[in-house]
């Protein structure tokens, strides 16, 4: 996977933006030992991580500025999905790439009423950007 020249640029513009030789070798190794996973990883019934899934985490994590790595390390799921999360002020962010490219977007706050989870069946890339930098609302 390589990284396009846009994506560089921005990185390069982003005020405050880490040092990227230490994140993207980082990321770029969890990435490698996530997508070497195959079927059975973690019980007869666990399933590799899918390659609509997989596209799809290629795809966002290609616009994202190098300050967000550090939330956009992929974990598997044993449905053949993709899981990302961090912590952000008192909140905790997740965001679930399901097999078939849906994602799931969700937001723990210290009070309950705040907690917020959005399932979007077509989402795009963009979207999930916005939720990494941002949070929720993402439009």
């Amino acid at each position: 996977m390589t990284r396009s020249n846009y994506s560089n640029n921005l990185n390069r513009q982003t005020p405050g933006a880490v040092e990227t030789t230490d994140s993207e070798n980082s990321l770029d190794t969890q990435i490698a030992i996530v997508w070497a996973l195959e079927d059975g990883w973690q019980g007869a019934d666990s399933l590799a991580p899918s390659p609509q899934a997989k596209e799809f985490y290629e795809i966002y994590r290609d616009g994202l500025p190098s300050s967000y790595w550090n939330e956009s390390a992929p974990s598997a799921t044993v449905d053949g999905g993709l899981h990302l999360g961090w912590e952000r002020s008192d909140h905790i962010y997740s965001a679930d790439i399901l097999p078939g490219g849906e994602l799931v977007l969700r937001v723990t706050a210290p009070h309950e009423s705040d907690n917020a989870e959005l399932r979007l069946d077509q989402p795009t890339a963009g979207m999930l950007r916005r939720f990494v930098m941002r949070g929720l609302p993402i439009d």
